[in-house]
């Protein structure tokens, strides 16, 4: 230093060796930043690399296990043409082929129907000459003779001469009218005129027919084609059942075993060899403690798990892609060798899979594509040879079991990243309140090393040390705990919930973007912000310790109090900012113990008053309404009851759900509709207490709902609101639903019963809805997260605890020469506690009675986004005892906080009173 003086060299900065001593001094206070900033930096940091290692992993899929673009259902197996046709990718010419198979079927019934006149016509007039032929001779022959015959007479030798001349010249005499009639200009000219009739109507038939199909379907057969490969994907679905719990009922969904398209990982055990064996989803063999060599009852047959896999368009266990939420508890997925699958009595889904020839560049690309496909589909099996209807097509853009893991990953990091950023910004909002402290505190040495020539930029860099050391080394910390322990916590989270296939850890710009540097710079900027505003005063100023910058000539005049409540009245005044900072940590802590403590009793709450919702135990839906001989399907079910039911779109802001609309009869049992709605002729309908609450659709509203695969709407006016809330649901009469859906009088769809239908053969059967698929959203959310919400409420507890102990400490810290003071005077620990504490105690629990509705009235929003998402609907519920639990929780956390700053207090000196008074 010496010699840097002598050579006129400034020496360097002494205020270097204090960051390090100021941090040891106040290590409790950056400990506990460092730990918070650690511990979330960690777990998003986990998140961010669990979260692009995976979804690398499963775009890296699409090609490796060959996944399908989209998929359709169809009512019965397509034959080769329709497959070729479909391969092909062209839009069929609807209206040109149904008119010209249309002329081959009228050419032959004109044909034959001029041919049966004209056979008629000449039948009756060959009866008719031979009739007059013999009664003219029985006559003539009865005039001639002497002998005059009876009527009788006459009648009974007509008869038999009638008889003997038909048998001998009828059929002879037919046939050659009809050569000559069939040769005659006058046949060609009636078949001619037949035939122009028919072939007339049928264009008026088929214009007004194609015309409404083009306008619905927007079809024109000079479209692009969109050439495809399709392959086989039938499935049977059965019941599942396992040895190990009797009480358990499921489903499984099979196929057989894949090797074109939509492959799998095999995560544990091999592919099913053997007419026993069976490959199951990893997550559902998890949840039901299955494992590979343990028995599984498929339709009631017993095989042996050979291995636990990862279909590539199962990812997340949907067995509809209607459905609200996936359901990894009862729904099962498998595969099987063909020997076995061929051995299943149920029946079998002709469900189809297609990949694109040319692969689209981008989702805008793919959309186009796949309505374009669509319209393919739909064209050619309009004009298909044997009648088909389309039950499903979804794309692999739409499909939630292939996408739904894919874009909670990426609602998790974002949702990750804001936790972090608000956190971050709350520790860094204390620690700026921490260094303003120590600015006041250290008032008169700032103003000494101002007036000896330290420039404002020496002290911002000291000052700002602190928290870069913390931030950098938080970061540091963080990431390799991130990259380490909390990645594989991430991933044993998404694997409880999704099927997910093997991948590896990658590194990503991103993570270390978003962990690292946001965070650290979020600290330095509004640390730098409050130290520069800090220090614009004059160094006179610091060295007065008159850092206040509004001129107060006197106190504020309070009350006549006794002493204590004017005394507590001026902390809580002193110290506003640092209660505001307290106000919006404890705030931040309630929103999350909303969702901690609200979550399961709103899942709770809805699982055990979906029974009381159902307005039918069983809805059996079939696949048709007769047997394979034509005979209407009926049950001997008691209480059975005939329902109509179709499936329609709601579009509203961006977002599709799916309605359910029922027909009923009037005095139905189950959908009890008031008498005066049957019969008004009004085109209204009644919505679903789900349907209103969650729309905000009220009565005589208009309501605007479309078909799934045609441009076709329907509106109709809410005529009240129908108290169900198992589901998103529209109910009108069966004569409105004939009526607007085009069916025939008898029409229906399946049967409500009470009891489980046992006398339908199981291959009539499509779907029985009953109150467990109704709760499977709250039971899978339940088993996803419920274990997690416990452990979130402590990690709110812990981190409550740390903001409180933070900002109370710098609130006495800040007082320490006024407590010292007071000490002097001669007021006991207990009392000087009682002034501080009970003021900050006040403001906590004036705090969380604010911060408790706020987090209610956040998660009330945020559970209506959420669902906006899912699909479906059920409020989020806050008991009074979950109010209770969060006020307790934070308020426990506060009393050993008030512990920690007793023993703070009774540490304060009284000598502290007396140093640096001016």
């Amino acid at each position: 230093m010496e010699n840097e003086i002598k050579n006129g060299a400034r020496c360097k900065n002494p205020l270097r060796k204090r960051v390090w001593r100021d941090c040891l001094r106040d290590w409790k206070r950056y400990l506990m930043i460092f730990l918070m900033l650690v511990l979330t930096i960690a777990f998003v940091s986990g998140m961010y690399v669990a979260n692009n290692s995976m979804e690398h992993s499963l775009a890296e899929s699409v090609d490796t296990y060959a996944r399908e673009d989209g998929h359709f259902e169809l009512s019965s197996e397509a034959d080769a043409e329709l497959l070729s046709a479909l391969e092909k990718g062209e839009q069929a010419d609807v209206a040109v082929i149904l008119r010209e198979r249309a002329y081959k079927e009228a050419e032959g019934e004109v044909e034959k129907a001029v041919r049966d006149a004209i056979k008629e016509n000449i039948e009756e007039s060959v009866a008719s000459a031979i009739e007059q032929q013999v009664k003219e001779k029985i006559y003539s022959a009865s005039a001639e003779t002497e002998n005059a015959m009876t009527d009788e007479q006459k009648e009974e030798m007509f008869k038999k001469a009638l008889s003997a001349a038909m048998d001998e010249n009828y059929d002879k005499a037919v046939k050659e009218a009809l050569e000559k009639a069939y040769d005659s200009d006058e046949y060609k000219d009636a078949l001619e005129d037949g035939l122009e009739e028919a072939k007339k109507k049928i264009d008026e038939e088929i214009d007004e027919k194609i015309g409404e199909a083009k306008e619905n379907y927007e079809l024109d057969a000079n479209a692009v084609p969109v050439p495809v490969n399709i392959y086989e994907l039938f499935y049977k679905e059965l019941d599942e059942r396992i040895n190990s719990d009797a009480s358990y009922e499921g489903t499984v969904r099979v196929y057989i075993d894949r090797d074109k398209v939509d492959r799998y990982d095999i995560l544990e055990g091999k592919a099913p060899q053997n007419a026993d064996e069976i490959a199951i989803d990893r997550m559902h063999a998890d949840n039901k403690k299955l494992k590979v060599g343990d028995s599984l009852i498929v339709g009631g047959k017993e095989f042996k798990i050979c291995g636990l896999i990862a279909l590539v368009d199962y990812t997340t266990l949907f067995e509809s892609n209607t459905d609200t939420m996936f359901n990894a508890l009862t729904f099962d997925v498998g595969v099987m060798t063909k020997e076995g699958y061929d051995d299943l009595n149920s029946s079998e889904h002709k469900n189809y899979a297609f990949r694109y020839t040319e692969k689209p560049s981008d989702e805008i690309e793919e959309k186009e594509k796949s309505d374009s496909f669509l319209k393919v589909l739909i064209s050619q099996t309009a004009v298909s040879e044997e009648e088909q209807e389309i039950k499903e097509y979804v794309p692999a853009y739409l499909s939630e079991a292939i996408n739904f893991a894919t874009d909670d990953m990426g609602n998790d990091k974002a949702m990750g990243g804001v936790l972090l950023y608000i956190l971050t910004a709350v520790l860094a909002f204390i620690f700026a309140v921490t260094i303003s402290t120590t600015l006041e505190k250290e008032a008169s040495v700032i103003g000494t090393l101002r007036a000896s020539g330290y420039t404002k930029g020496e002290l911002v860099r000291y000052y700002m040390s602190a928290p870069l050391i913390i931030g950098v080394f938080a970061a540091i910390v963080g990431n390799i705990l991130g990259y380490t322990v909390f990645k594989d916590i991430i991933v044993g989270m998404y694997r409880a919930s999704y099927s997910l296939p093997s991948y590896k850890t990658l590194w990503t710009s991103e993570a270390f973007i978003r962990t690292t540097i946001i965070p650290i710079a979020i600290m330095l900027i509004i640390n730098l912000i409050v130290i520069v505003y800090s220090l614009r005063l004059t160094p006179l100023r610091f060295l007065r310790h008159d850092l206040k910058r509004s001129r107060r000539k006197k106190a504020i005049r309070l009350p006549r109090w006794k002493f204590f409540s004017r005394f507590r009245m001026r902390v809580f005044l002193q110290n506003i900012p640092n209660y505001i900072m307290l106000f919006v940590g404890i705030t931040f802590v309630m929103v999350l113990l909303s969702m901690a403590v609200g979550m399961p009793t709103t899942l709770s709450s809805y699982k055990e008053s979906v029974d009381e919702m159902m307005f039918a135990d069983h809805q059996t839906i079939l696949t048709s309404t007769k047997d394979s001989d034509g005979n209407v399907i009926e049950t001997n079910s008691e209480g059975a009851e005939r329902f109509s039911m179709v499936s329609l779109n709601y579009k509203r802001k961006g977002f599709t759900e799916e309605v359910m609309v029922y027909g009923s009869e009037e005095g139905s049992r189950y959908i009890k509709l008031d008498k005066g709605y049957f019969g008004s002729g009004s085109n209204a309908v009644y919505v679903s207490k789900a349907f209103a609450d969650k729309y905000d659709i009220k009565k005589d509203d208009m309501i605007d709902l479309s078909e799934k695969y045609e441009n076709k709407d329907y509106r109709w006016r809410v005529y009240d609101i129908f108290d169900y809330s198992a589901g998103i649901a529209v109910f009108m009469s069966n004569d409105m639903f004939r009526s607007e859906f085009g069916k025939k009088e008898g029409y229906f769809t399946g049967y409500f019963t009470d009891e489980e239908i046992t006398d339908i053969d199981e291959k009539y059967i499509a779907k029985v809805i009953t109150s467990d698929d109704v709760a499977k959203i709250a039971n899978q959310l339940d088993n996803s997260l419920g274990a997690y919400m416990s452990y979130f409420q402590y990690l709110c507890v812990i981190i409550s605890a740390a903001v409180l102990y933070l900002l109370t400490k710098i609130i006495i810290e800040k007082n320490e020469r006024s407590i010292s003071m007071v000490k002097i005077l001669g007021y006991r620990d207990g009392e000087i506690s009682s002034l501080y504490m009970i003021t900050t105690a006040l403001v906590t629990i004036i705090t969380e009675l604010i911060s408790l509705y706020l987090g209610y009235i956040f998660m009330k929003s945020y559970w209506r986004s959420m669902l906006m998402e899912l699909g479906g609907w059920f409020e989020f519920k806050m008991t009074a005892s979950g109010f209770v639990k969060e006020f307790v929780m934070v308020f426990i956390a506060y009393l050993i906080i008030t512990v920690f700053d007793f023993i703070r207090i009774k540490k304060i000196p009284k000598v502290l009173a007396l140093k640096n008074t001016e």
